[in-house]
Order: C-alpha cells, then sequence, then structure tokens
C-alpha cells in the first residue's frame, strides 16, 4: 500500500492560509490592544485633569466642615454648582468630592446624601490608596448601571502628604464602541483576506495540478503500451519540461517498438516458408507410407505435422501480433458477435468436454468495435477458458448493458483461479504458463481492448474460477 498522497492544495492552503490568518489575526489582535491602551491612557488623563482643575475650586476646610443633613447650607450649594459647571462645560458624567473612607461630601449626581457609602469605590482600592498618598490617577475601565463603560479620574483635594478628600469624576468612553467597530472591521478583514488566499490558492493549484494530470495520464497511458497519442501540454514551465522529456521517451519507444514489430514480422514470415514446405513434404511422405506395415511410421509422421501444426499457429499469433492495424470502429451487434463466438470455440470446447453457455439480455445491444478485432481478442479469452475449465465444466459468455452507455462482456470459467503470484505478469507479452502457449493471448486482447476505448478487468480467486470482462461504449 503506497503512501498517502497530501494534494497540491493543501500545502498551498498549508503554506500561505495560516501564516496570513496568523499575520491578519496578529495585526488585528495587536492594534485593538494598542488602540485601546491608547484611548484608555488618554481619557485617564483627561480625568485626571478635570478632578484636579475641580480640587482647585474647593477649599479642603470647606469640605472638612460639611456633616451629614448640610445638603442645604451655602456651602454646599456653592461647591455643588461649582462641580455642576465644571461637568457642563468638559461633558463628563458626574463629579463628586469623598472622604478617605469612601463617604461622599459633594455629589453632582442628585440624590447622594453627606455621609453615603460609595461602595464602588472598594474596587479602586488600589488607585484610592495612591490619591490619598497625594498622587493623582486613573482607575480601570468598568460597566455602569446604564451598560456603557467608563472610567474614573481622581486628585486630592490639597496638596498635603496625608489629603483627607478628594475629588472623582466619572467619564464615558463612547470611543471604545468605536473600538469595537474597529475589531469587528479588522476581523472582517481578516476573514475577507484569509477568503481571497483561498481562492488564490485554488486558482494556483488548478494551474500546478491541470498540467500534472495530464501528464499522469500521459504516463498511465505509455505504461500500457499506447504508444501513439502525443504527450501535449502547454506549459513554458518545469512541467513542459518534463512533458517534453515524456514525448520524447513516447516516441523513443514508438520507434523501437515498431522496429521489433517489424523484425518480429521478418521472422516469422521467413519461418512460415519452410513450414510450408515441410508440410508439403510431410503431405507426400504420408502418401508414400499408404501400405500395410507402415503403421508405426505414419504415427511418427503425424506426430510431426502436430507439431508443425503448433509451430504454424505460433507464426501465425506472432504476425497477428506484429501486423494488427488500428480498429475501423462500426456499429456491432454484441448477441450476433457472441453467437459466432460460439460457433468459433464448439470444436475446443468439444475437444476438452466443456460446455459453452451465452446469457443475453432481451433485447438487442449494440456497441462500437471493430468486429473481427473484438472476435479474435473475446476468442483468446473463450479459449483461454477452455483450457482452465475441468471436464463438464461450463464457460459462460454474457453480455450486461451498464448505466445506459456502456456494454460489459464476460468470459467466466469455474478453473481453479489465477494465483496471486502471477496475476501481475498475465498481461505481459510472452509470458505463459502452458506448455505449448506463445503467451500473446491476453496481450492481444488488452491491446486490442485499449484501442476500442474499452477496459479488459480480471476477477478471479483460487477455487472460484476466472471471469474477464471487456467493458466497450454502447453504440
Amino acid at each position: 500500500m503506497g503512501r498517502r498522497r497530501v494534494p497540491i492544495l493543501a500545502k498551498l492552503l498549508l503554506a500561505y492560509l495560516l501564516p496570513t490568518v496568523a499575520t491578519f489575526a496578529g495585526f488585528g489582535v495587536l492594534s485593538h490592544w494598542v488602540a485601546r491602551r491608547a484611548l484608555e491612557e488618554e481619557l485617564g488623563r483627561r480625568l485626571v485633569t478635570i478632578a484636579a482643575a475641580a480640587a482647585a475650586q474647593i477649599a479642603d476646610e470647606n469640605i472638612a466642615l460639611l456633616q451629614r443633613g448640610d445638603e442645604t447650607t451655602r456651602t454646599w450649594r456653592n461647591v455643588q454648582r461649582r462641580l455642576e459647571e465644571l461637568r457642563a462645560k468638559s461633558g463628563v458624567a458626574r463629579i463628586y468630592v469623598f472622604a478617605a473612607d469612601g463617604t461622599s461630601r459633594v455629589d453632582t449626581r442628585p440624590g447622594v446624601a453627606i455621609g453615603e457609602e460609595y461602595h464602588r469605590l472598594l474596587a479602586d482600592a488600589a488607585e484610592l490608596r495612591s490619591v490619598f498618598a497625594g498622587r493623582p490617577t486613573a482607575s480601570v475601565l468598568f460597566r455602569g448601571f446604564d451598560g456603557a463603560l467608563y472610567k474614573s479620574g481622581y486628585a486630592p483635594l490639597t496638596d498635603g502628604p496625608a489629603p483627607q478628600f478628594a475629588v472623582g469624576v466619572d467619564g464615558a468612553a463612547p470611543l471604545y464602541e468605536e473600538l469595537g467597530d474597529l475589531r469587528r472591521t479588522l476581523t472582517g478583514i481578516g476573514v475577507g483576506g484569509a477568503f481571497v488566499v483561498v481562492l488564490l490558492s485554488i486558482i494556483v493549484a488548478r494551474l500546478i495540478t491541470r498540467p500534472v494530470r495530464r501528464l499522469e495520464r500521459a504516463a498511465a497511458r505509455i505504461g500500457e503500451g499506447d504508444l501513439d497519442a502525443p504527450v501535449v501540454v502547454p506549459s513554458r514551465d518545469e512541467i513542459g519540461l518534463v512533458a517534453e522529456t515524456l514525448e520524447d521517451m513516447r516516441r523513443q519507444l514508438r520507434s523501437r517498438d515498431e522496429r521489433l514489430q517489424m523484425m518480429l514480422a521478418g521472422i516469422a514470415h521467413e519461418v512460415r516458408n519452410p513450414l510450408g514446405g515441410m508440410e508439403l513434404y510431410a503431405g507426400l511422405l504420408r502418401d508414400e507410407l499408404s501400405g500395410a506395415g507402415d503403421e508405426e511410421r505414419r504415427a511418427l509422421l503425424a506426430r510431426i505435422e502436430r507439431e508443425l501444426g503448433h509451430l504454424k499457429h505460433i507464426v501465425t499469433e506472432f504476425l497477428e501480433y506484429a501486423r494488427r492495424p488500428r480498429p475501423e470502429l462500426r456499429p456491432v451487434d454484441a448477441g450476433q458477435l457472441l453467437g459466432e463466438l460460439k460457433e468459433l470455440l464448439a470444436s475446443e470446447a468439444a475437444a476438452h468436454k466443456v460446455r459453452i453457455d451465452v446469457e443475453q439480455p432481451g433485447r438487442a445491444v449494440e456497441i462500437r468495435a471493430d468486429a473481427g478485432q473484438l472476435r479474435r481478442a473475446l476468442l483468446n479469452l473463450g479459449v483461454n477458458a477452455i483450457h482452465a475449465s475441468p471436464e463438464g465444466a461450463a464457460v459462460r459468455l454474457a453480455i450486461r448493458a451498464r448505466d445506459g452507455s456502456a456494454v460489459a462482456i464476460s468470459v467466466s470459467d469455474d478453473g481453479p483461479g489465477i494465483p496471486a503470484e502471477v496475476l501481475p505478469q498475465i498481461w505481459a507479452p510472452f509470458f505463459t504458463t502452458k506448455q505449448q502457449g506463445t503467451g500473446l493471448g491476453l496481450a492481444f486482447a488488452r491491446d486490442i481492448a485499449r484501442d476500442h476505448g474499452a477496459s479488459l478487468d480480471v476477477d478471479t480467486a483460487p477455487g472460484r474460477g476466472t471471469t474477464f470482462t471487456l467493458t466497450l461504449p454502447q453504440a
């Protein structure tokens, strides 16, 4: 079992898509983080500045005099009015003054009484320690009761080492909503970029794999012995160079194949002439040995004539294999062809005590084929099936239509099957397991099938016989 191949498209996606997505994602996250941090720092500085400005307008001793219930005094109203004016000018949400214990003194939000505890300040304990140590600071972002994001700026009310009161300013962060839009935009750009990379990878993969697949099909044809179709891959890159090399190899193989066929035909022709003379002299000798007492000599002569017949058969097969012309395809009645094949196999089947069964569909089936060559291919398959069948068995010839566009003609036997170690070699010319076989029958049949644009497949297993199936296009 071969190694699993990784498609070029998968390699391109791994090479381009992952780095691109990682780059877009990293850029988006980094951009969002930098923008968020810059906005947060800028908002914090602005709120701290407003808090310091508010602290500068308030006297520490006035705030220290305020007690619970002093919301109606002139001091409280003056401080609250100044804070409200500053809040309106600065556009912040709220300004308030609170003590070190986290209780309110003045607040621009209506209804907040003096001494009311600010529970939210508990979340800013670290920042408040810095403020009451005399250092203005800002809180982290938090979400208010209205669902919006806010940030607080704090400044001590006095510049002393241990201030007792501080000013807090709460400001909304509307730009963070726009930052969310920026994040969604960056995400959309990343998804779009990934889609473009996938699309480009598919296009590039097709540009690469299309000529490679043509080369693959061309190499498969050459491997199957089809040396007539040229290798054409319109590419000027390295793939085109491989195609040119493969085409040169095809031409060289075809030239060598033609020379071999010419040599084979020449040898067969030269052998046929003396065989004809030997047959003639054997016939004359048979006439001379017609008298009584020559039975032993006539038996020896009959054996010589059988061997001459076998040699003549081999020479004929060599010639037919070497000089087989291109098929002339015409509509052929498959049922009639099988009937003729049964008649041709009748004498061979009778000699081996095997019967021939024909299975045909109820309607006429036409195929496009060269009747003579196809008959020869099926005849070779039928003879092999007869020789493989035990006495009393049947060789089955069957026709089956497939998918309305193809016709399968099968030749089956009940023999011992083809051994697994022999199966890969059965299509090779001159390979045979018979004592008097040429080894050209199956090679001849497969070449004829290939020239018809058909396929010849074998299904065999030890103990259940062998079936050869020839699948041809329907006329």
